[in-house]
């Protein structure tokens, strides 16, 4: 057990780590969270509103690793009252829930023999045993009005933890879990691109944006040529070409379609058909017949049946 690294009036606290607040002394920053007890009972309301007052909150377990770590580091009860940990059920017949996380995380040989049984019919709230026996380890259910230890944990994940990422902590240490397009140990790096790939096409103009900087994770570039030049070579990831139609044609499809981030574009290319075609499609019940040397006058269709 490490040295006590806060005292407080209304209990004693005792930290379970190392000098250097890391859990195994590995290193000489604090990463991971830590893990503290009290020496005085309180019951399981006053034990977690102690917890949050000092620490983060009370100790959630989230598997068999971290149950049989916490045990190993906790100082051994030879009889009750043991330590509290943070999970309760509301009613007879609910679920057990971690607090904060609400977990239902509960391990195969979590609780003791015959655990739990609720004798006093409210025995909504959980101890661990810390003895030397057969059940060193394991839970017990109680009545939370019950006199207990309380056992809390602080967390190192902040706010600016992260840049642009989530913080994910473990016993060892914290991690940061980057944006897509980010990286560095607090995702403060973005992910730049090759801007030497982006070149000027003859005939033609590349205009970019930028979110995160030059030539970097989200950059758009577009693409277009002079009149009477079409594009012809694949375009890349975010690029986005545009159609219009000849006057006298209707587009059908979209105007626009953008290539992903497979490598497949958003949409079919559209396709311009003249107003004729189209005015007659909506004119006739079966098929049409039209002549493309006569001028077209709106209305004019003439409609066969299909044979």
């Amino acid at each position: 057990v490490g040295v006590p690294q806060r005292c407080h009036s209304a209990s004693q606290s005792v930290s379970l780590s190392s000098p250097a607040f890391t859990l195994y002394g590995k290193r000489p920053t604090s990463l991971g969270w830590t893990y503290h007890y009290s020496k005085d009972k309180l019951n399981w309301t006053e034990a977690r509103e102690w917890c949050r007052k000092y620490y983060t909150d009370m100790l959630v377990i989230q598997n068999q690793e971290e149950n049989d770590y916490v045990v190993s580091i906790l100082p051994n009860q030879t009889k009750s009252p043991y330590y509290w940990i943070g999970i309760t059920r509301n009613h007879i017949n609910g679920t057990w829930t971690w607090i904060g996380n609400n977990s239902t995380w509960v391990g195969e040989h979590s609780w003791a023999p015959n655990e739990p049984n609720n004798n006093d019919i409210t025995e909504f709230c959980v101890e661990i045993y810390v003895n030397s026996g057969a059940n060193r380890g394991k839970w017990n259910d109680e009545k939370c009005g019950s006199k207990k230890f309380p056992v809390c944990y602080e967390a190192q994940c902040n706010a600016t933890s992260c840049d642009r990422g989530r913080c994910q902590e473990t016993i060892e240490n914290t991690t940061c879990i980057c944006e897509p397009g980010f990286k560095g140990d607090r995702c403060q790096t973005v992910v730049e691109c090759d801007k030497d790939k982006i070149t000027v096409p003859s005939n033609g103009s590349v205009e970019c944006t930028h979110q995160y900087g030059n030539f970097s994770y989200n950059s758009s570039c577009q693409y277009s040529c002079e009149e009477g030049y079409r594009l012809s070579r694949n375009r890349t990831f975010n690029t986005t070409c545009r159609f219009d139609c000849h006057p006298g044609f209707l587009m059908i499809g979209s105007p626009a379609v953008t290539c992903g981030v497979t490598g497949v574009w958003s949409g079919p290319r559209p396709t311009c058909a003249s107003m004729r075609t189209k005015l007659c499609q909506n004119k006739c019940a079966f098929t049409y017949k039209q002549s493309e040397t006569e001028p077209f006058i709106q209305g004019k269709c003439v409609c066969i049946c299909k044979r």
